[in-house]
């Protein structure tokens, strides 16, 4: 059961988390530079390499679950109390203490918008709000109250493009290893590659389709493949060496950018013995860092703290993060989890 015995899979996906966390930080509080690694490094934010992260892990360990669930259903219900108590209960706070408190407009209008009650569309995790009425309209970042979730839809897509996969012929390994195949063409061939509008939708998918689901569908191969195929350090090195021979900004360095982090991250959750696991005690916090830090991000923002300066402003995003995400886990997200192995539709 490598989702509870390898705590480093907690670990990176914690460490993840608050990748996209920090780089949040720099356009939240107004900076007029972004992270560090986007400017050092050039070829994605922090948030970006955090995200790459989430979904290469995912795409591992969600394929081990595909592979132990009794069917369609009993997955489908698996992935469910994973994701959307704690997302219910996040929109829950958001629309009926967060908005409220801090709304420009009357209370009145805000309760009798059409947008405040659309705001838990957000809920389904497939159809993502960002504004309610009056609230932090005149941040640094005005009018956006959870960016963090425009990732959620594409990875329950990802869920479902692993379940499709189902009805084709042959091994599962031959199955993830032809889908990464293919979208690493398309991501050489994608119009929406920057500087490209990034929704223009080429054979129906948008380029984040591409982006994200080429590290779920590497992390789906190596699982489908854990029997023969390992992922290894030197794979990442040499694609990472690979990278130095082509331009920054062009198609072919962005896919082994993708494909190198997505191999060096599997290699090191499965393999790097010299990172500190989580107690099990605590859990897995990265989800609730993923749900809360960007609302407390423009919260503090509100209420001008970034003007202490970015050290005290990240500080105290991370410490108040921290505490809503333990929150989450206990309270939620792990009484949620017990109903796993209670599925009322067994197949």
């Amino acid at each position: 059961m490598i989702e509870r015995t390898q705590n480093r899979f907690d670990t990176l996906r914690l460490v993840a988390a608050f990748c996209v966390l920090i780089s949040h930080a720099y356009p939240i509080s107004g900076q007029t530079v972004p992270d560090p690694f986007a400017r050092w490094v050039g070829l994605d934010t922090l948030g970006g390499v955090g995200v790459i992260i989430f979904f290469v892990l995912s795409g591992y360990l969600v394929t081990l679950s595909w592979e132990r669930s009794d069917g369609f259903r009993d997955f489908a219900w698996r992935r469910a109390v994973r994701i959307y108590p704690a997302l219910l209960t996040l929109c829950l706070l958001t629309v009926l203490v967060l908005g409220p408190a801090v709304t420009e407009v009357p209370i009145s209008d805000y309760f009798l918008s059409g947008m405040t009650w659309q705001y838990f569309k957000t809920a389904t995790g497939l159809s993502i709000q960002y504004a309610l009425p009056g609230v932090f309209a005149n941040n640094p970042l005005p009018n956006a109250l959870n960016g963090s979730l425009w990732s959620l839809p594409y990875e329950i897509k990802c869920y479902f493009a692993l379940v499709t996969l189902s009805v084709f012929r042959g091994s599962l390994r031959m199955r993830t290893g032809l889908v990464v195949i293919f979208l690493a063409a398309m991501i050489l061939q994608h119009p929406g590659h920057p500087p490209g509008n990034p929704f223009t939708k080429w054979i129906g998918l948008d380029y984040y389709h591409v982006k994200l689901g080429l590290p779920f569908a590497i992390g789906a191969f190596f699982a489908a493949s854990s029997a023969s195929i390992k992922p290894r350090l030197w794979y990442a090195l040499a694609i990472f060496g690979g990278m130095l021979l082509f331009p920054l900004g062009t198609p072919v360095k962005t896919l082994l950018f993708l494909s190198g982090t997505s191999i060096l991250s599997l290699y090191l959750a499965l393999n790097g013995h010299w990172i500190p696991k989580m107690p099990e005690s605590l859990g897995d916090w990265s989800y609730g860092v993923y749900l809360y830090g960007f609302p407390v991000h423009q919260f503090l923002s509100y209420i001008g703290l970034q003007r202490s300066g970015l050290s005290i402003y990240l500080f105290s995003c991370i410490a108040f993060t921290i505490f809503f995400a333990a929150t989450s886990w206990f309270c939620v997200e792990k009484p949620a989890l017990k109903l796993k192995s209670r599925s009322p539709i067994k197949s």
